[in-house]
């Protein structure tokens, strides 16, 4: 690969938005630490359950008190940032201290993802009750029914994997928040492609959408920003995104796909941020001619969050408001049909001040009682020596567990995207095979190259074939990939 184009796509890595896999199992806790942040409260908290654990930063405003409900947003930070840098860059909580309501910061953990990105484009975390959507929901719930909390202002929002991640939540749980907020973020169903340039059908992600809602399935009032200069996630992404969640709101609202909702703007117009920058204001109605969608193009915007803080990394100082946007919008589409969950089965311990104020509070560590080998927490098997031998693709599995190949059929798109040090060819495949493997430990396997797919022969011509390990959990690791041709 060329120097310019390895810094290119090593750079959309570090944006954040490709391979994430899975979080530690274990049973339900939360052990906050808390701090004096400005006038509010600043906490770290950890939960962990039956879906697994997750870290998270919390901050509860001067003004809150038990007897007075408030609102409660959700903030996902994109890769390679982590709660803290992402509550400082967004200024959710000086804004929740400023208007009175509640904000939580979940982390997505380095063991699960060295680069801290969600896992949006996963089938295991596309779905409700697993994965990374299952452990932000209980972190949901878990603050829901600690503090009191109004269940119909409750939204969720985030920048690049977070944004799409936060596509994923409205998704599997629509139940749960009543309006979401994505920055620079893809559609639902998204692969990892869509950090190179434009990801799936948004007909087809809309489909897929209101299929994961279920008997949940509502309109989901959306608000997106994007930065028509972003190389990380280009705006073809964010025209998908819009029209994905309108195609879905136009099933949800009375399942059907009738135009209920149309994909054309209500409005359009045009403002300033702070200083030189403009952006272009689109606003979608629902079949009521109520606000439904707020979609704003921020006008020479890279990959970042607009009016963010300057001195964090991912931001754009003069463009508009977003926090202060979206915080806006929310608050016009509180939802009366949605209802507090059930709590998450955890202890609660008395939290306990830190002795530093203006230190970035620590995840707290794993509770006592979450199931640790003697040795610590059990890994996530690796997969190595990957290689094509006698039609067989053979590899090394380094514990018991399963693997899965994938043999997927390269078509036609921009080749943009780095896997493990060495180019992709392309970045958008679709998958043909996928064949699993159950290990009882260590060791070399070969499976032989699948050459039939639903009883007809797989046309010929180059594939790539993907192997994604787990251990018995289900949890998945970092999967490799190999190049295959057909004859």
């Amino acid at each position: 690969m060329a120097t310019r184009e390895l810094h290119r796509t090593v750079a959309r890595l570090r944006a954040g938005l490709l391979v994430a896999v899975a979080v530690l199992a274990g049973v339900g806790a939360l052990c906050p630490g808390a701090a004096r942040a400005a006038a509010g409260t600043l906490s770290s908290g950890s939960y962990s359950g039956a879906v697994g654990a997750i870290a998270y930063q919390l901050y509860v405003p001067s003004s809150y008190s038990p007897t007075t409900s408030v609102p409660l947003v959700v903030a996902l930070h994109g890769c390679t940032q982590t709660a803290d840098g992402f509550r400082q860059l967004t200024r959710w909580d000086a804004l929740a201290e400023a208007k009175g309501f509640i904000v939580v910061f979940p982390q997505q953990d380095t063991d699960s993802n060295s680069l801290r990105c969600w896992d949006f484009f996963a089938d295991s975390s596309m779905h409700r009750g697993a994965g990374e959507p299952a452990r932000i929901a209980a972190v949901t719930s878990l603050i829901e029914n600690t503090y009191n909390v109004d269940p119909h202002r409750v939204y969720v929002n985030g920048l690049s994997a977070g944004g799409a991640m936060t596509s994923v939540m409205a998704a599997t749980y629509p139940d749960y928040f009543a309006a979401i907020g994505i920055g620079s973020g893809c559609e639902y169903a998204a692969t990892a492609a869509c950090a190179g340039y434009q990801s799936a059908d948004p007909t087809q992600a809309a489909q897929a959408a209101y299929q994961e809602m279920g008997a949940r399935a509502r309109p989901m009032p959306f608000i997106d920003f994007q930065g028509d200069q972003d190389k990380t996630v280009p705006p073809v992404n964010a025209d998908q995104l819009v029209k994905q969640w309108l195609l879905t709101d136009d099933l949800a609202d009375d399942g059907a796909a009738n135009h209920s909702v149309a994909t054309t703007p209500a409005s359009t117009s045009s403002g300033n941020g702070s200083a030189s920058e403009t952006y272009t204001l689109s606003t979608y109605d629902d079949h009521a001619k109520h606000e439904l969608g707020d979609y704003r193009v921020v006008h020479g915007m890279a990959h970042a969050w607009s009016g963010g803080d300057g001195s964090q990394p991912y931001s754009d100082p003069t463009g508009p408001d977003e926090t202060g946007a979206m915080y806006a919008f929310f608050m016009r589409h509180p939802d009366s049909s949605l209802t507090r969950p059930a709590p998450p089965a955890v202890s609660q311990p008395s939290p306990t001040a830190s002795p530093s104020p203006t230190a970035s509070p620590a995840a707290s560590p794993a509770p006592a009682d979450a199931p640790v080998s003697p040795a610590g927490p059990a890994r996530v098997p690796t997969v190595s020596k990957l290689g094509l031998t006698h039609g067989r693709i053979a590899f090394t599995i380094s514990g018991p567990g399963s693997a899965t190949l994938r043999l997927q059929r390269r078509v036609a798109g921009r080749c943009a995207t780095v896997a493990r040090k060495r180019r992709d060819d392309c970045a958008r495949y679709t998958t043909k095979v996928r064949i699993a493997r159950t290990v009882a430990h260590a060791g070399r396997i070969a499976i032989a190259v699948p050459k039939h797919s639903g009883g007809h022969r797989l046309p010929r011509g180059r594939y790539r074939a993907m192997v994604t390990p787990a251990d018995p959990a289900g949890r998945t690791g970092n999967p490799r990939t190999l190049a295959v041709v057909l004859h």
